[in-house]
């Protein structure tokens, strides 16, 4: 038979093509515990995608980018050189933090990656869900929750919830295959790149068991080759600034010396689902196994260096000699799921209990690289360090329906959750963050520990543990056919933070027949992450005329983070006010929702302070010696969002099935407080505040405020055509370096077309083609000043990515 969520499908390829939202009348399992309730029936926004629009948009294979395409409210950054940020890639949704965001599966909380981004620019310093731990081909749709939810789903739902809902495949299945790659070329570089070559197989199965219950298996294996978006390089203007003026480094000039771009990568998923009735329970059981190998790239090094006595040197032992050596970073991230649960009746009670275990670890080598204080010693491969991240969960739910004497029955839902959350952060290789003889100042002062590191020390490893105990209860009523109305409160208690408790009411009124208004009113939290609590790394960026300087994140307990001011971490508050209203007639529907949200206490990194000022003697005394700059995690921030939503559709009949759509996203962050810099850094002779130029641009400007998306499907009983058009808004870059250099750019709106044509040319088999940005559209240059000395020509900030076009054939075989 034919399966009609497909792994590699167009939009049910030569079927009628879904729209992004599914229709109005479908039934929804997020945001209410009453039953039959549908997308318009709901008192607050809710999206549901289906699978086939999820797999059309991830053209990639990518959940995370299904979704960047398809709601106007999510973003999906890429990222370049920035370590593990490369291939754990922050997604937002509101403009809020990546981890603001609760990401459930088949209703079960799903853990978050054991790694923060402390590299990165949008999401930078948090440890939100890994997407690409989720197989695309496993979804049998999703519903977005756009609000906040902390009173129904605990810790960390503040912009909302994405609940997954996996694929229930019950006869038969489908295989697939999907090839792409760029073919675009960058006005920067001037020249037709191919590069990004995608291999994607994939496949499902399903079959039926004893009394209705059912079974579904799938994989996938994913093989993806780099891309470089690299410009050339203007050291020849520097001739005169440190190594650039050494003759041996001058045959590298004009060269496209850096790799910005996609990592190379190769990982797959396998997952299972499935339901087995026994008399009068329903024992259910799922999970998804994921690993995956990133290859990424770090800054280029030139063969000749300065010294710390202001002369140059040409290292032993580098990688390629007198090639110089652009260090890979080796990222093998591994990931595993598995929930088993019963379900039933007892009493009129609708019981569902369950036990879950989620884990996500992550091994970050280095090849390819040195360490310059060692000298001929140092090795050329570095193990910089392996975190861990564990989440076990035991909860149990209750629902029953009331005959209250009123137009509907009233809900009474109400349950309990235990979770243990744990965390480590292993050490690296002693070469990797050693310094060697040749650090000494007295010999030739040369950088300690591998080049795009340094490793992780043993002092800096950390394992921590978490107990969180939770309950929570949610009424709802009719009272009349056209009101329903909501109210939801939790309480939730960490051993190490606390208790927080959250509320919510919502309401919706039909005040004409397809004519609703509808609005919320609630509170959340979100505890620090356990990595926030223990990140430690150290990365380069660029500096004045081009210089990288060495930048340090310490843990907040560290003994330098709490000698310059540093203080424990409190749990973000927020308080959610949303309204809006639905229409649904003659194939038509629309919804337009208008949000308020403020966040105290938001968790972000300080600013990074610049050590220039400080003696040999104070960096050594507070154990920064090698630092240029530093910054820990901090409550130091309040802020607020506010924005709208407008979502709109048609669908009709001519000459086969259509259905335009419109969807728009506006949400602007603010800083309402920030709180003033501890005595301790002027103490140090470190000036400025805790949040500064760079912070509130991550904060505030880097990410897009608005997003339209216009779609357009149509379908016969055989072909099928899906065009989609986006406009991001404009994003600002902000920078600074250090000594009053601080330089800015402002990006503007951006257009992105895609589309895709399929075809059923037998029963079982289906070919389709598409493009991912049609008329391969670049993000302006970067100015001089952010570029690298020409090496960053492209800023990764942009929304529509610094790959440029891309195109896709694909194949699936349904039996």
């Amino acid at each position: 038979m034919t399966v009609s969520s497909l792994g590699v499908a167009a939009p049910a390829l030569a079927q009628a093509p879904q729209a992004a939202v599914e229709e109005a009348d479908t039934i929804i399992v997020t945001g209410t515990r009453a039953r039959d309730r549908t997308v318009l029936d709901s008192p607050v926004p809710v999206d549901v995608l289906s699978s086939a629009a999820l797999t059309q948009a991830g053209s990639s294979g990518e959940v995370a980018q299904a979704l960047q395409n398809l709601t106007p409210s999510f973003n999906f950054p890429r990222q370049s050189n920035s370590g593990a940020g490369d291939t754990v890639r922050a997604a937002q949704l509101r403009g809020l933090s990546p981890d603001q965001t609760l990401v459930l599966v088949n209703g079960k909380r799903y853990h978050t990656t054991a790694t923060p981004n402390l590299d990165t620019k949008v999401g930078r310093g948090t440890a939100p869900v890994d997407f690409n731990t989720l197989p695309l081909n496993a979804i049998g749709r999703i519903e977005i929750l756009r609000d906040g939810a902390g009173a129904q789903y605990g810790s960390d739902a503040i912009a909302g919830v994405i609940n997954i809902q996996l694929d229930r495949v019950k006869d038969g299945g489908s295989i697939g295959v999907t090839y792409g790659l760029n073919v675009t070329k960058p006005g920067v570089i001037g020249e037709q790149i191919e590069d990004g070559q995608t291999a994607l197989v994939e496949g499902k199965f399903g079959t039926t068991l004893a009394n209705g219950g059912f079974i579904s298996v799938g994989g996938d294996y994913l093989f993806q080759q780099g891309t470089n978006r690299a410009g050339f390089d203007q050291g020849g203007n520097f001739l005169t600034n440190g190594s650039y003026s050494d003759p041996r480094n001058f045959p590298f000039f004009g060269q496209r010396l850096f790799k910005v771009g996609d990592p190379r990568v190769e990982g797959g998923h396998l997952w299972f689902n499935s339901e087995l009735p026994l008399g009068d329970a329903t024992f259910y059981a799922f999970g998804i196994g994921h690993t995956r190998k990133a290859i990424g790239a770090n800054f280029f090094r030139w063969p000749v260096i300065v010294d710390g006595n202001g002369n140059d040197y040409l290292p032993p032992n580098l990688p390629d000699g007198l090639n110089g050596f652009r260090p890979k970073s080796n990222i093998r991230n591994s990931d595993l799921s598995l929930t088993a649960g019963v379900k039933g009746e007892a009493g009129g009670w609708a019981l569902d209990g369950s036990l879950s275990f989620g884990s996500n670890w992550l091994t970050y080598r280095l090849t390819d690289s040195i360490n310059y204080s060692l000298g001929s010693q140092s090795p050329n491969a570095f193990l910089l360090s392996k975190a861990r991240s564990n989440q076990f969960l035991v909860n149990l739910d209750a629902n029953r329906e009331f005959d209250v004497g009123m137009a509907g029955p009233m809900t009474v839902a109400f349950g309990a959750e235990y979770r243990r959350h744990s965390w480590k952060s292993t050490a690296g290789d002693p070469a990797s963050y050693a310094v060697g003889p040749l650090a000494d100042p007295a010999s030739l002062g040369l950088q300690p520990g591998a080049q795009a590191g340094p490793g992780l020390t043993p002092d800096d490893a950390r394992s921590l543990n978490r107990d969180v105990v939770g309950g929570y209860v949610d009424l709802s009523l009719e009272p009349v056919q056209t009101l329903f109305l909501n109210v939801a409160g939790r309480v939730e208690h960490y051993n190490d933070a606390g208790t927080s408790v959250a509320g919510k009411g919502a309401a919706r009124w039909e005040f004409a027949p397809g004519f609703a208004v509808r609005g919320s009113v609630s509170n959340s939290f979100k505890a620090p992450a356990l990595a926030q609590l223990g990140a430690s790394s150290t990365s380069l960026t660029f500096g004045a005329g081009g210089q990288l300087r060495r930048v340090s994140t310490l843990p907040v307990d560290s003994a330098a983070a709490r000698a310059l001011g540093a203080k424990p971490l409190d749990p973000e508050k927020s308080f959610n006010l949303s309204g809006g209203l639905t229409a649904n007639a003659g194939g038509f529907r629309l919804s337009v929702d208008a949000f308020r949200i403020l966040i105290d206490n938001r968790i972000t990194l300080s600013e990074r302070f610049d050590l220039s000022g400080l003696t040999p003697a104070q960096r050594t005394a507070l154990g920064l010696g090698t630092f240029d700059a530093i910054n820990f995690f901090t409550n130091a921030v309040d802020l607020k969002t506010e924005g709208y939503e407008i979502v709109a559709g048609y669908a009709f009949e001519f000459e086969g099935k259509w259905d335009l759509s419109a969807a728009y996203s506006y949400a602007k962050n603010s800083i309402r407080r920030v709180a003033p810099p501890p005595p301790q850094l002027a103490a140090n002779g470190i000036s400025g505040g805790l949040i500064g130029l760079e912070e509130r641009n991550t904060l505030t400007t880097a990410a897009p405020r608005n997003k339209l998306i216009l779609g357009v499907n149509w379908s016969n009983d055989r072909w099928s055509s899906s065009w989609r058009g986006t406009r991001y808004g404009g994003i600002t870059r902000q920078f600074d370096f250090g000594g009053g250099f601080t330089p800015r750019q402002d990006f503007g709106a951006e257009w992105q077309v895609d589309g895709e044509v399929a075809v059923k040319i037998l029963p079982a088999l289906s070919l389709a083609v598409g493009v991912n940005n049609l008329f391969d559209n670049y993000p302006a240059p970067s100015i001089d000043d952010i570029n690298g000395a020409g090496n960053l020509a492209y800023d990764i900030l942009s929304p529509i990515g610094i790959n440029g076009r891309y195109l896709y054939a694909k194949a699936r075989f349904d039996f």
